[in-house]
């Protein structure tokens, strides 16, 4: 049995905005806009939060705001904003549904990030059911590239064989040193990532 291993963000949902502008969407949808220090303040203490794997990083970073009144509310903002933004590339669903239907292989996706709020981004995308396992890397605490995740993804999918598709250095070094084959999913369709994982 081969394991085909999807990051998530930038592989199997991609949007064409800045991250930036997504941010500030969610922002001006709660308070009719989205100052600079507000988007320069997330945007710097998120990266201190996720970098250490804190608790609830999104909320906690707009607490970090000083005029934020609401941060769950904005947390759940961001997390309908992103919902909004991302989705799949054209041909991903029925590639997907292929893949899930096959004998030979089993799905997963490997996001670094909190298990519920990469769940909750599949569920809005109608994508959930086509993976057998998910693991983000706030499960193990350690991102890409680091070993844990790609353990982790182990235990909960085992198979005789690994695939990592992904779009970041991150993806592709983390799989390579957990003895996986890696695949790099630069845009376009996933019919090129069928063909890619076959002669892998």
């Amino acid at each position: 049995m081969t394991a085909i291993v999807f990051d998530l963000d930038g592989t199997v949902l991609r949007t064409v905005k800045a991250y930036r502008d997504v941010l500030a969407d969610a922002i001006t949808s709660v308070r009719g806009d989205a100052p600079d220090a507000w988007l320069e303040t997330y945007t710097a203490s998120f990266l201190e939060c996720f970098a250490e794997c804190e608790p609830e990083p999104i909320r906690r970073t707009f607490a970090r705001i000083d005029d934020c009144d609401d941060p769950e509310r904005y947390a759940t903002a961001l997390l309908e904003a992103e919902i909004e933004s991302f989705s799949p590339p054209p041909d991903a669903r029925r590639v997907l549904e292929e893949l899930s239907a096959a004998d030979t292989h089993d799905l997963g996706v490997l996001t670094n990030g909190v298990r519920d709020w990469q769940l909750a981004k599949l569920r809005g995308n109608d994508l959930e059911q086509r993976f057998d396992a998910v693991v983000a890397s706030y499960d193990v605490g350690a991102h890409k590239p680091a070993e844990a995740p790609y353990r982790e993804l182990e235990t909960r999918l085992p198979a005789d064989r690994y695939v990592m598709v992904g779009d970041s250095d991150s993806d592709i070094e983390g799989a390579q040193a957990a003895g996986w084959d890696a695949i790099r999913y630069d845009g376009g369709s996933f019919e090129d990532v069928l063909a890619a994982i076959d002669s892998a």
